[in-house]
């Protein structure tokens, strides 16, 4: 019987492949008659730059750059032939600060920047991979801009740096050569919009750390922003799907290069050829840290479940937590808790937690199929 397994990261615990190892486990300690395809899925979020490095077989650079509160840090990112894969958390994201000292007024894209410019302008690549997830940021690109050669001055002309509490005061562009050659795909997760009650500063500001006297600052901050990119290139882009995501990053990249917000989870099933494991399985294995409602907005699991749907073969999700939202999109939903748990103790033990449910999922599948 093929078995594929495709899990999603699950947030601050297991990784994809760690989560995929341990169902695979289970499935050949029940029964080495399985056959079993591993293929870890990402939707921008954590762990995407890795699924994409394993599959693109892509060459990790070390690089330091200034992280979100100004302090140098170490970070990375990929290359595979003229792609960059760069994840946006390894260089601007929360998992680089404390959370007392989470503060989207000052943190800034800079490093992302750098990250982008390296690739760009270093190394020759022409496509950018960019997975927005995990930011610790509301600056609107800024920084990445200023880290890019963008000069962003106030009404005197002054220079400003990019960050949150600056983008009030921006008055001005000054752009540099930019390489007509490059492209960006911005690989996100979410549909919000930059500004209004679903947008970057109401909805993901309080997130990143910021006060209920941040939240209309950097409203305020963003829609001047996008007001004066609008007058420079004569479009707005406020209202784009996904202009508010990681604190509105898209917005300069879609202006100032050939960007494009593309949805996470079927960008990734894409450059993973995951048709052809869909079509090669008897059944589908997925999961991630917690299925509900939200599961349904094209997280990777969804997207796994439409795949598997299209053709015809059953789809079974495993998480942490399980809410009854999520089910009608899968052939059967399970929670690893079973009973009375604290979270920390499951997120530290999720991969025995996983190995023991996924042992009694392979017993009811082999004695179904037998």
């Amino acid at each position: 019987m093929k078995i594929l397994i495709a899990p999603n990261s699950m947030k601050g615990s297991l990784n994809a492949f760690d989560f995929a190892d341990s169902i695979e486990k289970a499935f050949y300690d029940c029964s080495p008659g399985f056959d079993i395809r591993k293929a870890p899925v990402a939707d921008g979020g954590d762990f995407t730059g890795e699924v994409l490095r394993r599959n693109l077989e892509a060459t990790e650079i070390d690089i330091d750059v200034i992280g979100p509160l100004g302090k140098k840090i170490k970070s990375k990112y990929c290359i595979s032939g003229e792609i960059a894969i760069i994840e946006m958390a390894d260089a601007s994201g929360m998992k680089m600060v404390e959370s007392s000292q989470l503060n989207p007024m000052k943190a800034s894209t800079y490093g992302t920047g750098e990250l982008i410019a390296d690739a760009v302008f270093n190394k020759g690549c022409t496509k950018v991979f960019l997975a927005i997830g995990g930011s610790a940021t509301v600056d609107g690109g800024t920084g990445m801009m200023e880290a890019l050669g963008f000069k962003l001055l106030d009404e005197n002309e002054n220079v400003l740096a990019g960050n949150g509490e600056n983008l009030q005061a921006i008055q001005k562009i000054i752009t540099p050569e930019i390489p007509e050659n490059i492209s960006v795909k911005i690989i996100c997760d979410v549909d919000n919009p930059l500004l209004g009650e679903k947008g970057a500063a109401n909805v993901f500001g309080p997130q990143k750390g910021a006060s209920e006297e941040m939240v209309p600052q950097l409203e305020k901050g963003l829609e001047n922003w996008s007001e004066v990119i609008q007058k420079q290139t004569g479009i707005n882009y406020s209202n784009v799907k996904g202009a508010g995501a990681a604190g509105g990053i898209a917005v300069p990249l879609m202006a100032f290069f050939n960007a494009e917000i593309v949805p996470g989870a079927d960008f990734i099933l894409s450059q993973i050829n995951f048709k052809e494991d869909v079509k090669w399985a008897d059944i589908v294995v997925t999961g991630e840290g917690k299925l509900d409602s939200q599961t349904l907005n094209n997280k990777a699991p969804f997207a796994v479940a439409k795949m598997s749907r299209k053709y015809n073969k059953p789809v079974f999700a495993i998480a942490g937590k399980t809410e009854h939202q999520a089910s009608k999109a899968f052939d059967g939903i399970f929670s690893l808790v079973n009973g009375p748990t604290t979270l920390e103790f499951a997120m530290k033990n999720a991969g025995e937690l996983v190995y023991n449910f996924s042992y009694e999922l392979a017993k009811l599948i082999q004695k179904l199929r037998s």
